[in-house]
């Protein structure tokens, strides 16, 4: 299978000599029959209604999804885009997209996109499989031990013409079946099964990741897991078996698993088939993985070092409309990525992140920034009552912070501004000191939001 690896927005061009051009930092050539193969699947890579790819005459324009796309004889994997300087070690010599690859699984980890515990994190330093082949083996391995533990059993109501009574009579279909049958009962009963829905999403997603992995250890495990789920019935699983799923004490260990399910056959990554080929992709939206990641890194990383404040990602519980209505109803209720809020006083901080690596000289930007960005921070910040609001960007070479200051009816300053910050990324994220560099770098951002000193005084 022939396998290649571009940046988010990189492009796959079509090449049809016998040698590829020259290689280039975002671009991967494919012989003519590949590239073909990639087209006539265009119509399976979306996401949330949102195109994975741009598909044009002779090029292909991959957009802010990062993941692993997988048709016959060819695998895509796309990988986000910062300035990495790749330290100097023999896997990175023979792998540049390593340390990327590792620090996307760490963001993915942190931000609850992958079923991975706090205790194994270390272990994603050390792998240096593909982005698809890692996440199935995080899956089989974490599916795997739960369901040693214990399947997920639940009542479940069964209709059946039985021999014998057993639960309650259903009258109606007792007449239209067994009236010439007085052996039969027509019967409605529930029994304590193992065949529930969500572990037939589990014994679907095993399957899938069976077709896709590669790895010997990986389809192991799988197997290990649809032999212990043998039991269960094999469906098709649709949108109505999730919704049919809730979480209780008593399953609530499964819960990630379950959310990782639906990135695997979901509505944002179904596994599809087209007559006999079959296809495989996973895909993440960058803008969420970051929104997550830093909300998750914040609450616990910095926010036990700021006591007098609390955070809520996506303002939850705390989202103010707009606008109001003739019949008094909220319209158009404002949810920013992170609010912040001073527990001893009425301050609030607004920090909004931003996937976007900027650059200078956009029509319609100041220095790069979108003026629909600041529109949207404007609004923020009157609504919620800030001093300051915070446009959060990854680190970029020649990146530098400022200050937008708001003004009043006068054309003058009225206190409030939104600025523009930015998250280093570029680091080894798994290594104990850059994690408590980038603690820092953000704890001071909040700080200097909120006016507060380094000692905590304001």
């Amino acid at each position: 299978m022939k396998r290649i690896v571009i940046p988010e927005y990189g492009q796959i061009v079509r090449w049809r000599h016998n040698n590829p051009p020259p290689d280039e930092e975002r671009i991967a050539y494919l012989e003519a029959s590949a590239y073909r193969r990639l087209e006539k699947c265009e119509h399976q890579f979306t996401r949330d209604g949102q195109p994975v790819f741009t598909f044009y005459k002779d090029y292909i324009q991959a957009r802010q999804w990062v993941g692993v796309v997988q048709i016959p004889g060819l695998q895509i994997e796309i990988l986000p885009k910062v300035d990495n300087q790749p330290s100097e070690s023999r896997e990175t010599k023979t792998d540049p997209w390593c340390e990327i690859r590792r620090n996307l699984l760490y963001m993915l980890a942190v931000s609850g996109d992958v079923p991975v515990r706090p205790r194994d994190m270390a272990e994603l330093a050390t792998r240096r499989a593909p982005l698809n082949e890692t996440l199935g083996a995080l899956f089989a391995d974490s599916l795997l031990r739960e369901l040693l533990r214990g399947c997920e059993r639940n009542y479940v109501t069964y209709e059946e013409n039985l021999r014998c009574f057993k639960g309650r009579l259903l009258v109606g279909k007792q007449l239209l079946k067994n009236v010439a049958h007085r052996e039969r009962f027509f019967c409605r009963y529930d029994q304590l099964s193992e065949d529930t829905a969500m572990n037939r999403i589990f014994k679907a997603a095993s399957r899938i990741l069976l077709d896709a992995t590669q790895t010997p250890a990986t389809q192991d495990m799988l197997r290990h897991c649809l032999l212990v789920l043998d039991e269960v019935s094999d469906v098709r699983v649709n949108s109505d078996h999730f919704d049919r799923v809730t979480f209780s004490r008593q399953n609530e260990r499964f819960e990630d698993l379950f959310h990782f399910c639906r990135l695997i056959i979901g509505e944002r990554a179904p596994t599809v088939q087209s007559g006999k080929a079959r296809s495989f992709s996973l895909f993440f939206d960058m803008n969420k993985v970051f929104e997550r990641f830093v909300a998750a890194f914040l609450h616990d990383r910095v926010m036990p070092n700021l006591p007098e404040c609390k955070l809520y990602p996506q303002a939850r519980n705390n989202r103010r409309p707009l606008f109001q209505s003739e019949g008094q109803r909220g319209v158009l209720h404002l949810a920013p990525d992170i609010l912040l809020c001073h527990k001893n006083d009425t301050r609030r901080l607004v920090i909004d992140t931003k996937w976007k690596r900027l650059a200078s000289g956009s029509p319609d930007s100041q220095e790069g920034v979108l003026n629909a960005d600041l529109y949207q921070l404007y609004a923020y910040t009157h609504r919620f009552g800030c001093d300051q609001s915070v446009l959060l960007y990854p680190f970029v070479s020649g990146a530098s912070e400022k200050d937008l200051h708001i003004l009043d009816d006068r054309h003058r300053r009225n206190g409030r501004r939104v600025g523009i910050r930015f998250v280093n990324l570029n680091r080894n994220l798994y290594a104990q000191d850059e994690r408590n560099a980038l603690t820092a770098e953000l704890e001071q951002l909040v700080r200097k939001g909120f006016g507060l000193e380094s000692g905590g005084k304001a």
